[in-house]
């Protein structure tokens, strides 16, 4: 009478091994998946940043006003902090450095307010205006798509069973920075 109930509970044991084991390898991908995902996101902010970096100058230089200089100037110094932090960024599947975000969001706030008045300056109805709204656009839809990407990475090491998974695979290292998108957005575009 005891064999038919070992039995069963031998093979229940069975299948609750193999449901966890996939569970486990699940979850594992899954994250996997994500981290990947969070690094494409990057890498597409990053080129949209560089991007930005090597039409600006270009679209400054034609912004017409001879009050503009020390403007110009200051966006010039910007956009070399900007180049430096963009190299140290680069760097191939791992997070950005958390200690140069702030840098990063206080130069972009930085030269979005100095777009700002320099195209003040020179008007709304100004081509150059659209041009640079266009540029910032593509770089608020990359940082978006990074930061979606960063959250729910970050949310599946909170929740079962990507917690475990994080710990026993060591992803719970990992820490994929929040960029502050409103330092990109001084004319209220997105």
């Amino acid at each position: 009478m005891k064999k038919p109930w070992l039995t069963f509970a031998g093979l229940c044991a069975v299948v609750l091994a193999i449901v966890m084991i996939c569970v486990i390898f699940g979850s594992y991908t899954s994250m996997l998946r994500s981290r990947n995902r969070v690094h494409a996101g990057k890498d597409l902010m990053i080129t949209a940043w560089e991007n930005q970096v090597d039409q600006i100058p270009d679209l400054v230089s034609r912004v017409p006003g001879t009050d503009a200089a020390p403007t110009r100037s200051r966006i010039h110094d910007t956009m070399e902090q900007l180049q430096t932090l963009l190299i140290r960024f680069q760097t191939p599947d791992t997070p950005l450095a958390p200690d140069l975000v702030p840098v990063f969001e206080q130069a972009q706030f930085r030269l979005a307010k100095d777009l700002d008045a320099l195209t003040r300056d020179s008007g709304t109805g100004h081509p150059r205006v659209q041009e640079i709204a266009d540029l910032y656009l593509k770089t608020i839809y990359a940082t978006r798509r990074y930061n979606k990407e960063a959250a729910y990475f970050d949310s599946r090491k909170k929740v079962f069973p990507g917690m475990f998974t994080a710990k026993w695979f060591h992803l719970d290292d990992l820490h994929f920075p929040v960029i502050d998108i409103t330092c990109f957005d001084p004319w209220g575009l997105k």
